[in-house]
């Protein structure tokens, strides 16, 4: 095992004062830049040499200090770091240096860290020192920077000013250059960083008062030359505050499984350390130590499977990595009442960190909560995301900072509740996925939408196979483990807890693509661009697959073994199988549909119909229909998300409301707000239920029964970029000992101890329903 070297903090308290130092040992070469910093974005960074290197240019890299920020105080300060330059000297324009008053709309820290702003004072890629806008007129530092130690010191001054001083000199100490300039005071307080550019600095009068809306934001365009390397780092002074609990890692999070048979299985999640260090996790139960694993290099991650245990009673756990400690509760299984589920997807980071929401998830003390795909987007965190069909860390480690962003959220609720997270289409980096058994997709024509069409995975298998373990590591052991084709892993599997027996099932890895074997439809990222699709619902394939063949034998398995211990049985997939979506009659894709203006509620568009949209699993009807009789013979409800469109109802096999029932959850943060809003109204509705319930046949011709919908409206409720597209959780009530299930789909900012209004469930729910009889109550 490899010594676990971390960068070297060091902390000097004068009175009220602070003093926060971070450099790095030299005998470190990983792209995790510590516990104290988070690099924006990490696959662009390295630590090396004992410095903090920047390995790819582009606008705002960043090393984002997470354990100190300037405060409000009218107090002095001081900002310093050493830079290195290490790109050739470039006539193209960029910057460096650092960063302070970064912040962001929810307040929150984390927030701050990853998607905020402020102001930049440091040495342009000419030699010129500035701060913001404002230049030196006087000499220019000397080109490369080598060993050069910026200095910025600020001092209070009347009429809430600060006159700001920035120093540049050499290795020997020798002054270079020096600049004055005033700022407003309000530019200062929030967190500090130290960056890199090579996009332009923003336009700002940071003389007067910072707007309301905050700093405006910088450029994250990648490409330039300018690159550099800092080390050195120091925060300090009167208006510094400093917060250690504010650290994050070597452990990030930890998940876990306990099961009835006396198993516990967790999974830990770590920060990117290089592939080639080892490193050893222990695991401590009720204080005593029970085993020590080696961290699994690709996915950083360490998984634990403890037997044998009384889990009718509380325990403790405690996970090890060099010096970090994370404790957590493994709770009493649920025996003997009704057991509440939470169930979540489609994060796309609006609203991060999303305070509101884990706080109201939390209130409904839910047993155990379910991330049911999309736990990140491609644009989650920013700065785009790195794509490779070949074996690339990079690529890796931009999907790792992107899902410590969905671990950050949830780990306090993670760290004592039993969870299941399955991936989804965004979480490997496609917009749509047809996995074609593990097939690689074609990449010759890029790695857009034609690459998807094709089929497969436009990922390389250790990418999707680090996706696959860091998600769904804690899970019982696959029913069928043997990989896929290019050896991508599976993750399909039984787990009992209490009185619930789940089956969680992939319902993209093994689903053909449509493309190829519907040619006459003219597929384009799922959406076939012949208009007869939409007048005739598309063809079945019968050689067409949906979940394959391995995971229907499962489910056959799994269906005809019923077990009265666990009476309440669940099925848990990425997405609706059917096509719960309206567009506009003359609308023939959905590539509009973040841009549609959202109606005022009871409103109505005056043509919408239902799409066949592939991208579902409306298609191929043969083999859903297979999978749907095999749901309705164990008597189960299939929980989904992926819609972006909370909705619950009952399939429809050889008739309306003979196949079991859905629910799929609202989107955590929409970026696609899908609506059901037919034009046609929904026959056999319930009495005095809205329109778009009742009977309906989807785009590819499938009966459903839309028991409730929560459509995307215009509710003056702001951030209407979050709260207009009908965002929101999912709560199952489960009782053992009638059967029935208790199915709310809640908003986001709703729970039940909140202030009326906002302590209801969407309107339509609570829906009650018995899933072996599929009677509703």
């Amino acid at each position: 095992m490899t010594k676990l070297l971390f960068p070297l903090l060091f902390l000097t308290h004068f009175s009220s004062a602070a003093e926060v130092a971070v450099s790095w040992p030299v005998d470190v070469n990983r792209p995790w830049t510590g516990p104290e910093i988070w690099a924006n974005p990490a696959e662009d960074w390295v630590v090396r040499s004992g410095r903090a290197e920047n390995t790819f240019p582009g606008g705002n890299r960043n090393l984002a200090v997470l354990t100190a920020e300037l405060t409000k105080e009218a107090e002095p300060f001081t900002i310093r770091c050493r830079i290195d330059q290490v790109s050739p000297v470039s006539p193209m324009p960029g910057f460096a240096g650092i960063q302070v008053g970064i912040t962001a709309g929810s307040g929150d820290f984390r927030e701050a860290a990853i998607l905020g702003a402020g102001m930049f004072a440091g040495v342009k890629s000419d030699g010129t020192l500035f701060i913001h806008k404002q230049d030196c007129a006087g000499k220019k530092v000397p080109m490369p920077l080598r060993s050069v130690t910026l200095d910025l010191k600020g001092e209070p001054a009347a009429d809430s000013t600060y006159k700001l001083v920035l120093s540049a000199m050499d290795s020997s100490g020798q002054l270079l250059e020096t600049m004055t300039a005033p700022v407003h005071a309000s530019w200062l307080t929030g967190l500090v960083a130290f960056a890199t550019s090579t996009q332009p600095i923003p336009d700002a009068d940071v003389t007067a008062p910072k707007p309301p809306e905050g700093a405006p934001a910088s450029a994250q365009t990648r490409g330039g030359s300018l690159r550099v390397a800092f080390d050195r780092l120091l925060i300090a002074g009167n208006k510094v505050a400093h917060h250690p609990e504010r650290a994050f890692g070597p452990i990030l999070w930890v998940t876990q499984a306990p099961s009835n048979d006396g198993s516990v299985r967790l999974l830990v999640q770590a920060a990117p350390f290089a592939r080639t260090e080892k490193h050893d996790v222990s695991l401590e139960i009720d204080g005593r130590a029970y085993q020590s694993v080696a961290l699994e290099p690709a996915s950083r991650t360490a998984r634990f499977v403890v037997r044998r245990q009384n889990l009718t009673v509380q325990h403790t756990y405690a996970v090890r990595l060099g010096d970090c400690t994370f404790k957590g509760t493994i709770r009493p299984i649920p025996g003997g009442r009704p057991v509440t589920v939470a169930a979540l997807s489609c994060n796309d980071a609006t609203g991060f960190p999303h305070n509101l929401l884990v706080g109201n998830v939390a209130s409904q003390k839910p047993d155990l909560i379910a991330f049911l795909g999309d736990q990140i987007y491609e644009g989650v965190g920013g700065y785009g995301h790195v794509v490779d069909q070949a074996l690339n860390d990079r690529a890796v480690v931009s999907y790792l900072r992107k899902y410590a962003m969905h671990g950050w959220i949830w780990r306090e609720v993670l760290r004592e509740l039993p969870s299941v997270t399955i991936p989804d289409d965004h979480d490997v980096f496609h917009g749509n996925l047809w996995g074609n058994g593990g097939k690689k997709a074609d990449v010759s024509k890029g790695y857009a939408t034609s690459a998807q069409d094709s089929g497969g995975y436009k990922m390389s298998p250790d990418f999707v196979n680090v996706v696959h373990l860091t998600q769904t590591g804690n899970l019982p052991i696959p029913a069928d483990p043997n990989p896929c084709d290019n050896q991508i892993s599976v993750y399909f599997t039984q787990w009992q807890y209490g009185p619930l027996d789940m089956a969680i099932v992939a319902d993209r890895q093994f689903k053909s693509a449509p493309r190829d074997l519907l040619p006459d439809a003219k597929i384009e990222n799922g959406w076939p661009r012949n208009p007869v699709c939409y007048t005739e619902p598309p063809a079945d394939v019968p050689e067409a697959e949906m979940l394959g063949n391995r995971q229907e034998t499962f489910l056959r398995r799994w269906a005809s073994k019923p077990d009265s211990e666990t009476p309440v049985r669940l099925v848990l997939s990425q997405t609706p199988w059917a096509a719960p979506q309206t567009l506009p009659a003359a609308v023939r894709s959905d590539s509009d549909v973040p841009s549609m203006k959202n109606l005022k509620p009871g409103e109505y568009p005056p043509d919408d119909e239902p799409k066949p949209d592939f991208d579902t699993n409306g298609w191929p009807q043969g083999k859903r229909a297979l999978a749907l009789g095999l749901v309705r013979k164990a008597g189960a409800l299939h929980v989904t998300g992926d819609q972006h469109l909370g909705s619950t109802g009952q399939y429809g096999l050889k008739a309306f409301r003979d196949g079991p029932w859905w629910v799929s959850t609202p989107a955590t943060a929409n970026l696609w707000p899908r609506r059901w809003m037919p034009a046609t109204k929904g026959a056999n509705a319930r009495p005095g239920d809205p329109r778009e319930t009742g009977d309906f046949t989807d785009g590819f011709g499938n009966r459903i029964t839309i028991a409730a919908v929560a459509n995307p409206y215009d509710i003056d409720r702001e951030p209407a970029r979050l709260y207009d597209r009908a965002v929101g959780y999912c709560i199952l009530t489960c009782d053992p000992s009638s059967g029935r299930v208790t199915i709310a789909n809640w908003p986001y900012w709703a729970a039940p101890g909140n202030p009326d209004p906002d302590n209801r469930p969407y309107p339509g729910w609570p829906i009650t329903i018995n899933p072996r009889t599929g009677e509703r109550f």
